[in-house]
């Protein structure tokens, strides 16, 4: 095995470990400082195990110098029992392996810990101990091959320009393992900065959601309320349970806050032609205030999906109050609710002859915060969305600017 072979290896058998480490810390996410502290420990230890079992010295009458890398590791990062294994682990390999003085290994190892305990308060520590352990080493290294014998020869300036190779390679492999190891750091913490952004953002986006949708029965009871005659007996039978039941569904939206960052939806067998009817009923009286005709056109009979109730109430009660809203006071406002049956799916189109939209505003309309209202948070055509997809359906827009929007909601029937 030539010099550079050898070299080329004992730099993969340091650096893979470490890598390895670094990849788990990022594949995983792992912000736990302990775990990922003693999978630290581990990759040291393996660097060193495999460096020992699998190279050969780079002279093959020197011992080998480079399986120090991990121990210097170890001290740049303060693991302090990583540091006590890999000494008593490097002396042993030393005084049984290669026959070295014993007590001038000790010396050289405690002398390491002692220039830890030195330095470790200082500023620039890394730098000062990484220079510090190459002059110490170098010193040590001369002094036990010198008084090994290692080298037999006559030829004394080739003897100390291997010396002096080996310390050049030493340090060289650990300027360019810490190195590698730092900015691997850094781009799991800059990784790990981005992950918390994104959830902040999670977190603001599902909030603004959440006060988007609590805005909508809160208008449904109010327009409740203002038609409200409390010496009106049907009124009470009437509206009662109606505004209920948009209490509790502000209640079920208040839930979406404890699970900010997705949609929960609890499906169960239920009639997709009895949820339309229901939000028709209730938005008529609304209707006939903003004198807007409800043409709504679905089959008598029954047709069953796997679905949340009143998750899917929230979408379409959200695509007829865009709708409403759509219509300007001065037209005679439209909105159709009909549905298409093909195969195994529902086709749910609620269509209205509002002001609709350009094809600029068609491309962004699923974008979070984008809106055309002045008091609109942009939201509500992505929780739509966030909804049906969850339902494994689909939910598509189509407008023309000054004629009317029509939505497609797509869902799965049970068979």
């Amino acid at each position: 095995m030539n010099l550079y072979t050898n070299i080329f290896l004992c730099i993969i058998y340091i650096t893979y470990p470490l890598l390895m480490f670094l990849f788990y810390v990022a594949y995983n996410r792992n912000y736990c400082k302990e775990e990922n502290n003693l999978f630290l420990d581990v990759a040291l230890i393996s660097s060193f195990y495999l460096i020992i079992k699998f190279t050969n010295p780079i002279f093959g009458y020197f011992p080998p110098i480079i399986f120090n890398v991990p121990l210097v590791i170890a001290y740049l990062k303060k693991r302090n029992i990583t540091i006590f294994l890999l000494s008593i682990m490097s002396v042993i390999c030393y005084t049984q392996h290669f026959d070295l003085n014993f007590v001038l290994i000790i010396i050289e190892y405690i002398t390491y810990f002692f220039l830890y305990l030195a330095l470790i308060e200082q500023k620039n520590y890394n730098d000062k101990y990484i220079n510090s352990f190459i002059i110490i080493k170098s010193f040590f290294f001369t002094l036990i091959s010198v008084y090994s014998n290692f080298y037999n020869g006559d030829n004394y300036i080739e003897f100390f320009a291997q010396i002096l190779i080996l310390i050049l390679i030493l340090y060289l492999t650990i300027y360019f393992t810490t190195l590698l190891f730092e900015k691997g750091e850094e781009i799991i913490k800059y990784h790990m900065s981005l992950k918390e952004l994104e959830q902040s953002k999670q977190i603001q986006n599902s909030l603004f959601k959440i006060t988007h949708e609590i805005k909508n029965p809160i208008a449904v009871c109010k327009g409740y309320l203002d038609m409200f005659d409390t010496n009106n007996p049907d009124h009470s039978t009437k509206y009662v349970p109606i505004l209920r039941e948009e209490i509790e569904r502000v209640l079920l939206l208040l839930q979406d806050f404890l699970s900010i960052t997705r949609v929960n939806i609890e499906r169960e067998a239920m009639d997709i032609y009895l949820l339309i009817g229901d939000i028709a009923d209730d938005f008529k009286p609304i209707l006939k205030n903003k004198n807007i005709k409800l043409d709504l056109k679905i089959p008598d009979d029954e047709l069953y999906i796997s679905g949340d109730y009143n998750r899917l109430k929230q979408v379409i009660l959200n695509i007829i109050k865009n709708s409403i809203e759509a219509i300007p006071s001065d037209r005679h406002g439209l909105i159709k609710i009909y549905t298409k049956k093909s195969k195994n799916k529902i086709n749910i189109y609620i269509a209205d002859n509002g002001v609709g939209m350009d094809k600029e505003v068609l491309k962004h309309l699923n974008e979070p915060f984008f809106t055309t209202k002045c008091n609109g948070t942009g939201l509500g055509v992505t929780l739509s969305s966030e909804i049906i997809g969850a339902h494994d359906g689909k939910i598509n827009y189509s407008s023309v600017e000054n004629q009317g929007t029509t939505v497609e909601i797509i869902l799965n029937c049970i068979s």
